[in-house]
Formats: C-alpha cells, sequence, structure tokens
C-alpha cells in the first residue's frame, strides 16, 4: 500500500458560529456548525468504486444530556476551555449529526454536518447597571479527542469522520484504514479564534429597540451590536478553500480529497460594544446605552479616527459644491466663456489621397504681439 499526501494537515474543519448574547440572560447557547466534504476519488474505476458508485445513505441521530457519553462530552469542553484561557463553563450540551453518502460515476462524496450548541456560563468576567465585560475566548472551541457518544448506531465517536463511514460502508472504511486525513477531527472552531477581534466587522443595529423586537427574544429596548467575520477584505485576506489530498494504492489507485470553506462567525449584542484586552486575552466590553470608546488594543487605526476623517471629507465635498454652484450662476450671467473665436486661425491638415479626401483641420491662438516663433 503506497500513501501520498498533500496539504497541511493539522487543521482542518470549516467552523460557523452563531451566537447571541442578552442583558437580562447570564447563560448563552451559542450554535457551532462543522463542515466538512470528503471525496473519494475512483479515476481508474477498481474494487472500490463497484462498491460505492450508485450508493446513497444518510446517517443522522440526536444527543443531549439523556444521551450516554455527553458528561464525558461537557468534560472535555471545559478542559479546552481553560486552555484556552477561558473563563467560561460548559454546563449543558445538544449536538445534531449527519453524514450523507453519494456515489456517483467516478468518486463519492461524504458531506458532514455537526451541530454543536452547548450551554456556557461564567462568561460575564464583570458587570454593572449598564456594562458588562465578556469573555471572548470560548469562541475558539476545539477538541482532539475522541468523543464516544451511545447511539442508535452503537458507540459512535463525533469527532472521528471515520465513524460514519464504518456504519455505512464497513468494508469500505477497512480498506481505507491508513489514509489518515479521513480522521481528521470534526469538532474545531480555532480558526475563529485565531482572527484578532479588532479586524472582526463590527455593526450596531437600532432596529431592536422597536416592541416588535420582542418577539424575536429582544428586550425591546437597547440597540443591537453585531460582531462577524468571514468576510473577505484586504487587511484579513482572500477567502480561500481549503484541501487536503491524499493518494492510496490497493487494487487500483485512489485519491481521498477534504475541501473545507473559510471559518465564519456572527455574535450578537444587546447594547454597544467594543474589544480591548485584559490579561493579554481579548474580551467584548458592552454599554446598553451609550458607545464603548476604548484605546485600541493593538497597533490598528482608530475608528473614531476614521470615522473623523470621513466626516471632515464630507464637508469638503460639500463645500467644494458650493464654491461650484457660485462659480457655476456667475459664469451663467456673464455670458460666454473661453476663447473667443476670432482670436483663432485654421488650417488644413489632411490632403487627398487618391480619389478619397477627408477634410480635417486644427486651429491656433493668434497671439496680441507677433511671436518670434513660425506659424
Amino acid at each position: 500500500m503506497i500513501l501520498l499526501v498533500s496539504g497541511l494537515v493539522p487543521y482542518a474543519s470549516a467552523a460557523q458560529l452563531d451566537a447571541a448574547i442578552l442583558s437580562e440572560k447570564d447563560f448563552v447557547e451559542p450554535s457551532f456548525q462543522f463542515l466538512r466534504v470528503i471525496y473519494i476519488e475512483y479515476p481508474n474505476d477498481g474494487e472500490i468504486s463497484e462498491s460505492l458508485r450508485n450508493t446513497k445513505q444518510t446517517l443522522s441521530f440526536v444527543a443531549d444530556h439523556s444521551t450516554p457519553g455527553t458528561d464525558e462530552l461537557v468534560k472535555q469542553i471545559n478542559q479546552n476551555l481553560k486552555t484556552i484561557s477561558s473563563s467560561a463553563v460548559v454546563t449543558d450540551v445538544k449536538i445534531q449529526y449527519q453524514a450523507i453518502l453519494q456515489g456517483n460515476e467516478h468518486s463519492a462524496v461524504i458531506e458532514y454536518k455537526v451541530q454543536l450548541i452547548p450551554t456556557i456560563t461564567n462568561h460575564i468576567l464583570e458587570k454593572s447597571f449598564e456594562k458588562s465585560t465578556v469573555d471572548a475566548n470560548w469562541r475558539g472551541i476545539s477538541l482532539d479527542v475522541p468523543i464516544i457518544l451511545q447511539t442508535e448506531y452503537g458507540s459512535f465517536d463525533v469527532n472521528n469522520p471515520k465513524s460514519a463511514l464504518n456504519v455505512m460502508m464497513p468494508e469500505i472504511s477497512e480498506k481505507l484504514n491508513g489514509v489518515t486525513i479521513l480522521e481528521l477531527p470534526l469538532i474545531d472552531a480555532s480558526g475563529i479564534m485565531t482572527l484578532p477581534l479588532h479586524k472582526w466587522h463590527s455593526l450596531f443595529d437600532n432596529t431592536a429597540i422597536m416592541s416588535d423586537a420582542i418577539e424575536y427574544n429582544y428586550a425591546g429596548k437597547n440597540v443591537i451590536t453585531h460582531y462577524s467575520m468571514g468576510e473577505c477584505s484586504i487587511e484579513v485576506g482572500m477567502c480561500n478553500d481549503r484541501e487536503w489530498i491524499q493518494e492510496i494504492e490497493l487494487d487500483k489507485k485512489y485519491v481521498v480529497k477534504i475541501i473545507e470553506s473559510s471559518d465564519d462567525a456572527t455574535i450578537s449584542f444587546e447594547g454597544y460594544v467594543d474589544t480591548i484586552r485584559v490579561n493579554g486575552n481579548e474580551v467584548f466590553q458592552t454599554n446598553l446605552k451609550s458607545l464603548v470608546i476604548q484605546k485600541p488594543d493593538t497597533d490598528e487605526f482608530p475608528a473614531t479616527v476614521m470615522y473623523g476623517m470621513a466626516g471632515i471629507a464630507a464637508i469638503g465635498a460639500v463645500v467644494m459644491f458650493v464654491i461650484s454652484d457660485r462659480k457655476l450662476k456667475k459664469d451663467k450671467d456673464e455670458g460666454q466663456t473661453g476663447v473667443d473665436p476670432a482670436h483663432l486661425k485654421s488650417y488644413e491638415t489632411s490632403s487627398s489621397a487618391g480619389s478619397y479626401k477627408t477634410n480635417r483641420g486644427e486651429s491656433y491662438l493668434i497671439p496680441n504681439h507677433k511671436s518670434k516663433m513660425p506659424l
């Protein structure tokens, strides 16, 4: 058996985070989704192609606090939170797991979607009447250990993609032993923590002040600030899919490929929000009624200065518009402006070519005093 590997193997999970931190709640239930697509290519046919071609299977289940093994999952997450210097504590967790296998003519595709919803407490570091300091490191939850749950499929490792293949196509899974990229952990949001918060996009929305916002679990009293990442920009860089490839020689040559999109996240808060560092860790600072203004915790250009420069530019544009408008009205009253045609003299610049002649010419200004240059 021959294996060839390309790509950077250590990090392979595309994570999506969606969370809302509300002022009247002392816990948060963020949604982490881990998405992955694995291709098993058989361009030269072979035994694996005969088993996978035209096959379609779906594996799915839901796990919560009543599922054996979730207590150990909570313990592993809390150990990870301590490792990444987060004060947050997870008290409960829910999981929705789905894997879909589709066998095509020249390749089989396995699509994974794992949704992890932890109940997080102790994320509020400090709180007063209208202000709070919120831990931000919990956004980078990642696990590199087996997470065994007792499901309808038996003991199942939700963190190992190969577990689904073991259930759906055990004979194929056995033949692909040694293909290491098939076992890269699924639960990995470390990429969301890698991007500093000052590079996230921030936008506040005052529509939540409306009374109708109550039906969406907002108090209807405060603005909402959204912090998001995942958009491409010059500062953040290009959004490129990640790819890992591993080849294996059995009866034929097969190629296993992983495709991951870029991570993205959105965290919403009640009130105005800014980010600072406390003891070297990034945190959110919120204020329900007024803007939070802090000195930048990095060498980034302050947003307040940028907004101020934009305001000055806008004022300058208005002044230029007023001056231009007055000049236009003045010129209109004075009649025609520019060079009087009486001071111009024309001359021919084209000559005939056969029976075809183009009438072209130019003109020059007749000086008041005789020029020393020949005309």
